[in-house]
């Protein structure tokens, strides 16, 4: 398994996807039932199979990530390679683990924060990079979002 295996809700909302994708490797409704019966080994590799090509082509369309952990934001370009990383730092004292305590330091305390931005090649492929970063916390974010943040750099 590349990534990881769609959990029975995310199969659900991609039946019809499934169902072509059973079709394709010629497991037609009967065929699936049987296979899925007498061969839940090899049934399970087929959801394996499907989960893999989702999660791909998923994963290569995201563009932004983002990442709080207790003193620390981190946002994550992944438009291009080299990756960019943006990275919020605040002191001690201060916590910064979620959107709203981000927003709230820089209002209130921007001049105790520190700016760090890098640069990363990727040294996979996109999309498991960004399954990578998500697998250590990183969530998706919006192109607005991201924006609003990363402007904050512009004088770096």
């Amino acid at each position: 398994m590349r990534f990881r295996r769609l959990n029975s809700e995310e199969l659900f909302a991609l039946e019809t996807e499934f169902k072509q994708f059973l079709v394709v490797h010629e497991q037609y409704d009967e065929e699936w039932r049987v296979l899925a019966e007498s061969n839940p080994e090899k049934a399970e590799q087929f959801i394996v199979l499907f989960s893999d090509l989702i999660l791909q082509k998923v994963y290569n369309q995201v563009s932004f990530l983002v990442h709080f952990s207790e003193g620390m934001v981190s946002f994550f370009d992944m438009r291009n390679n080299p990756l960019k990383a943006y990275q919020i730092k605040c002191p001690n004292h201060l916590s910064l683990k979620n959107e709203m305590e981000l927003h709230l330091l820089v209002n209130t305390h921007f001049d105790e924060l520190q700016f760090y931005l890098g640069e990363k090649q990727l040294m996979k492929e996109k999309a498991d990079e960004v399954f990578d970063l998500i697998m250590k916390g990183s969530e998706v974010c919006e192109d607005i979002y991201f924006q609003k943040y990363t402007q904050l750099f512009s004088g770096i």
